[in-house]
């Protein structure tokens, strides 16, 4: 993707979302957004349809607005926290519809459109697509299920050009958990599970979806990229006496 691309971010509004739509302008992108939250004026330069991004004629609409369309990334998310004995079934297919569904009929859609082109998408996961935390079996489900998505996109798609890659973060400075690094006590917590010694900004994010939207990743396909600043590499055991 030599060339002035156009790239389409659905959940452009939110913290890694917002973080992607700057890096990719700053990269001469053309960006089209779709969020249900509206447009900030930081992003003034950005095709942005305020809409339901789990629709594909709200995302349709968004294609609409770019000419050349060769990148799409993914950062829609849904959560029901509850214990696993409170769990419901129309929970659970809620938040696997937004967390996952969802990135389907706009990854037919990059296809469909590119023609044949060369094309790119990220999808947003999290580290949590591979661990169990109390009360988030809905959420851990569907970014597992977006992984597994992906790699059937990679693989099913790319002789009609697609490259696909998941992005999994750790622990991401973002304001829908700013109560817990705003926290002094929990952020020094956060912080002394990260071997790096600090915790990610969404920027931190939003420059490897970048690499893996342009050439320099030209053959990089079918992957899952962690960025947790190793934080999930280290073994859960105190330190040796």
């Amino acid at each position: 993707m030599g060339r002035v691309s156009g790239v389409v971010v659905l959940g452009g509004a939110g913290g890694i979302g917002s973080a992607v739509v700057s890096a990719l302008l700053a990269e001469g992108r053309q960006v089209a957004v779709v969020d249900i939250a509206p447009s900030p004026p930081e992003h003034a330069d950005v095709s942005w349809i305020q809409g339901d991004a789990t629709d594909p004629a709200v995302v349709g609409a968004a294609f609409d607005t770019l000419g050349s369309v060769t990148g799409l990334v993914h950062c829609l998310l849904s959560e029901h926290r509850a214990p696993f004995t409170e769990q419901t079934t129309d929970a659970l297919r809620r938040v696997l519809d937004v967390g996952a569904v969802s990135a389907l009929e706009p990854l037919q859609q990059l296809v469909a459109r590119a023609g044949g082109r060369p094309c790119a998408a990220v999808l947003v996961s999290s580290i949590h697509a591979g661990l169990a935390w109390g009360g988030q079996a809905p959420y851990a489900m569907a970014k597992a299920a977006l992984e597994a998505l992906g790699r059937a996109a990679a693989v099913e798609l790319g002789p009609r050009g697609l490259r696909c890659n998941v992005v999994r973060p750790g622990f991401v400075r973002v304001p829908r958990n700013a109560h817990r690094w705003q926290d002094a006590a929990t952020r020094d917590a956060l912080t002394g599970l990260q071997p790096l010694g600090e915790l990610a900004g969404p920027d931190d994010i939003a420059r490897v979806i970048a690499f893996l939207l342009g050439d320099q990743a030209r053959f990089v396909s079918g992957e899952t990229v962690t960025v947790d600043g190793a934080m999930t590499a280290a073994l859960p055991e105190p330190p040796a006496s």
